[in-house]
């Protein structure tokens, strides 16, 4: 059944609602369709004259979901010899016939044309009922719609982390090769520590073999090795600092793989191969074991270096 105005819907309700001088109370007539109830009553005094009201209840598309609306007017009119002409809310007529327990309206719609509604008589009982059920299917219909759209809100999100973690996945093997270059400073650094501890060495050999003539040059050579060797320590605290950096940095992008993970798993979604997260976390364990190695070696040589710089200074003192 077509949906009808509002206008058309009291129209329809009060034609219905006619009936003879033997009907007790007032007349009551009913228009269902799929998505909209109406109902008219009324009663008719001796004249013929038709007073009563019109309400409705139809179903609607909001942008939440679907909901009831409903509406209501007044109707007054005359019937005779089957004949009915209707006046809504004092403002809209409406014409039609009542035959028996059938009304049928014609009623004006807002396009020029005329819409024919048939109603039938019944109670206000049954009318409530129609409207209970109307109220059931549409708020089950708002819960389909809404679980369907928690469902696509739910499904975005996971596809929104599932690309994320495949992002941060794709990140891992830059940042193992910032942490093994990074590693591979370190050890350089190391190495031109020792090298400038050697060389302070050969430095203070020379002070301790040297012409009275030249033991201050030998000494100021050993100062000089001394030197280097405090530039080649600073180069390495650079070089471990560095590392930490991409360390940090690798083990801040594991932990979020991590548990972007759990998460997506959580939720039945698809893990990138996590191969590469392996072998970083290896790369992460060798160079924690390099560093601190590294670290424990060059403050064992810089307390050899400040001991051979107190020896040669030693040294100097007692020259000649």
């Amino acid at each position: 059944m077509l949906r009808l105005p509002i206008v058309l819907m009291l129209i329809g309700v009060f034609l219905s609602g006619c009936t003879s001088a033997r009907d007790k109370g007032p007349a009551t007539f009913v228009a269902t369709a799929s998505d909209q109830l109406s109902i008219v009553q009324w009663t008719e005094d001796g004249d013929g004259v038709l007073t009563g009201t019109y309400q409705a209840v139809s179903a609607s598309s909001k942008s939440d979901g679907p909901a009831t609306e409903s509406s209501n007017a007044s109707i007054r009119g005359r019937v005779s010899k089957g004949a009915l002409n209707l006046t809504v809310d004092g403002l809209t007529t409406i014409t039609g016939t009542l035959s028996g327990d059938t009304l049928i309206l014609s009623v004006p719609q807002t396009n020029g044309g005329v819409r024919t509604v048939t109603y039938s008589r019944s109670t206000i009982e049954a009318y409530n009922r129609a409207v209970e059920a109307l109220a059931t299917r549409v708020s089950a219909e708002r819960a389909q719609q809404a679980k369907a759209a928690a469902d696509a809100s739910a499904a975005a999100a996971l596809a929104g982390e599932e690309q994320a973690l495949a992002e941060s996945v794709g990140n891992v093997p830059a940042l193992t090769t910032a942490v093994q270059t990074a590693a591979g400073g370190l050890t350089a650094a190391l190495g031109k520590v020792q090298s400038a501890l050697k060389a302070q060495r050969a430095a203070l050999a020379a002070v301790k073999s040297a012409a009275c003539i030249d033991v201050f040059t030998r000494i100021s050579d050993e100062g000089t090795a001394y030197g280097d060797l405090m530039t080649a320590e600073g180069d390495f605290e650079t070089a471990t600092a560095d590392l930490a950096s991409a360390e940090q940095d690798l083990q801040t992008e594991i932990t979020s793989i991590q548990a972007s993970v759990q998460s997506v798993q959580a939720q039945g979604g698809t893990v990138p191969n996590l191969s590469s997260v392996t072998d970083a976390a290896g790369v992460l364990r060798q160079s924690g074991a390099t560093k601190t190695k590294a670290t424990a070696t060059v403050q064992s040589l810089t307390t050899s270096a400040e001991q051979i710089d107190t020896a040669a200074n030693d040294l100097a003192s007692r020259a000649c």
